[in-house]
């Protein structure tokens, strides 16, 4: 059953904006010691993580909001015009909105979702990419903020999902699928689609989770061959996707390391590839990470602020 949600008090400050940096190059080369994905330091966080986030938080979550104070303070717009090498020549310039992480629960009021997507779509964009990790420790906790989310499907293109680690947290992943369908949002689960875009089109994949997910490349590439343009919640598939000639990935899962003193490194590091934030590129295949909305296991950000990325894509001229 849907919560109502309030819009009193609806107004929220201007969005902040700001200027991706330059695409990093990367190597191919750089690597954390500690794989985020396996070894048993990592299987016993992401344990912990499922139980906190199941049992423990919910216990205060009725009456303890921090993290819905910070984020109406602190979310911004991070903006990029890009030009990926193999991108459709002759396709007209693509406003793209890629929201991640979100992860409903006991941090996340639905009623400042709720404005903070309104404000989003006043950015018009032509697509909206909802990047995986909806919700934090079961699939119920979409729920509440379904109707959140339904002015993202007034975008052009639609609005499109794929599947993070946290989804499969709690709950049947499929039951969450199905309800974005019901609001009109699509996941594409090692699947693609063709998105025809006023005189051209292009081809918009997404891959499973990388961690808690079964990625299957066939899958992605069976119907319509190599995508233009991929949903991939965890960025070290990135390597992958390029060896396969996709231009260009939008990725989450980081949170841009949640919490990062000044000049400093990602204290939750999530990719085992430094793949922790802005834009990357390797080979021929560009890649952007966003930081995401949401929280976990600590109900703050500190240095890595809450976003979505708003991009521009042309061909290369």
């Amino acid at each position: 059953m849907r919560a109502e949600i309030s819009t009193e008090n609806s107004s929220l400050p201007p969005l902040r904006r700001r200027q991706l940096a330059p695409a990093r190059a990367m190597t191919g080369k750089e690597q954390r010691l500690m794989n985020p994905n396996r070894g048993w330091i990592k299987r016993c966080e992401r344990y912990a993580d499922m139980a906190i986030s199941r049992f423990v938080y919910p216990l205060v979550g009725r009456v303890w909001h921090p993290y819905s104070w910070q984020l109406e303070r602190r979310f911004e717009v991070a903006e990029a015009k890009l030009a990926p090498a193999g991108w459709p020549a002759g396709l007209a310039p693509l406003r793209v909105l890629l929201i991640t992480d979100i992860h409903a629960g006991i941090f996340l009021k639905p009623e400042v979702l709720w404005r903070i997507v309104h404000q989003l779509m006043e950015l018009a964009p032509d697509m909206v990419v909802v990047g995986g990790d909806l919700v934090t420790g079961h699939v119920s906790e979409a729920l509440p903020i379904l109707d959140c989310l339904v002015p993202l499907t007034n975008a052009p293109l639609g609005a499109w999902y794929c599947m993070g680690n946290h989804d499969y947290f709690g709950g049947d992943p499929a039951e969450l699928r199905r309800n974005l369908a019901a609001i009109g949002i699509r996941t594409l689960l090692n699947d693609s689609a063709v998105i025809r875009h006023l005189r051209g089109s292009f081809v918009l994949g997404g891959i499973d989770d990388r961690i808690m997910g079964r990625p299957d490349w066939n899958g992605v590439l069976a119907k319509h061959g190599v995508p233009q343009l991929l949903m991939a919640h965890n960025p070290d598939h990135f390597y992958e996707a390029e060896k396969l000639g996709i231009p260009l990935i939008l990725s989450g899962h980081t949170h841009g390391g949640q919490i990062r003193f000044t000049n400093g490194p990602a204290i939750i590091r999530q990719s085992r590839y430094c793949l922790d934030e802005g834009l990357y590129s390797f080979g021929k295949s560009l890649l952007v990470v966003s930081r995401g909305l949401g929280s976990i296991v600590l109900p703050l950000r500190w240095g890595a602020d809450a976003e979505a990325v708003l991009m521009e894509i042309a061909p290369v001229k």
